[in-house]
């Protein structure tokens, strides 16, 4: 199988995937070595010669999560790191997109202390002050907390 092909199956899972901490574990991987090859394209050449991203459809059959994680650690392509990154980012808006209509003003929910995947650490609660791809939160202790809305529960619904 070729490069492209693994990227493609790899794209095909990010797209099918629910687990927003392992679409954002992949941005993660890939954000670093990104803007290292943009800082490398850049000390050779100006702007323009930093290419697109690759013109790549997903597969028809998608990779394992097996699979899919040694192809973002694998590819060297920045033209196919940057069209693996879109997928999941596209991902995960549309899954916080989704959360958020659970979550209207008003809304008492319970939300971890630091907002950020996987969810862990002390669960706080609060009302909802305002929704979107990102919730706001007043928090009973006074504060606000702002996070998306994947990592927010209802507070009547049991952890």
């Amino acid at each position: 199988m070729t490069v492209r092909e693994d990227a493609a199956r790899t794209m095909a899972f990010l797209e099918a995937s629910d687990d927003i901490a392992l679409l954002h574990q992949v941005i993660a991987e890939i954000a670093p070595r990104a803007k290292r090859m943009v800082g490398q394209i850049l000390a050779k050449g100006t702007e323009d010669a930093i290419p697109p991203p690759a013109d790549l459809r997903p597969a028809r059959v998608p990779a394992t999560k097996e699979e899919a994680l040694r192809t973002v650690k694998a590819v060297n392509d920045f033209a196919l790191l940057q069209v693996i990154a879109r997928t999941a980012g596209r991902r995960v808006e549309a899954i916080e997109i989704a959360a958020s209509a659970d979550f209207a003003e008003g809304t008492r929910v319970r939300v971890p202390e630091k907002p950020r995947h996987p969810r862990t650490g002390p669960i706080l609660e609060g009302t909802v002050e305002e929704t979107g791809t990102q919730l706001q939160v007043l928090l009973d202790n006074g504060e606000t907390w702002n996070g998306p809305p994947s990592l927010a529960r209802l507070a009547s619904a049991p952890e």
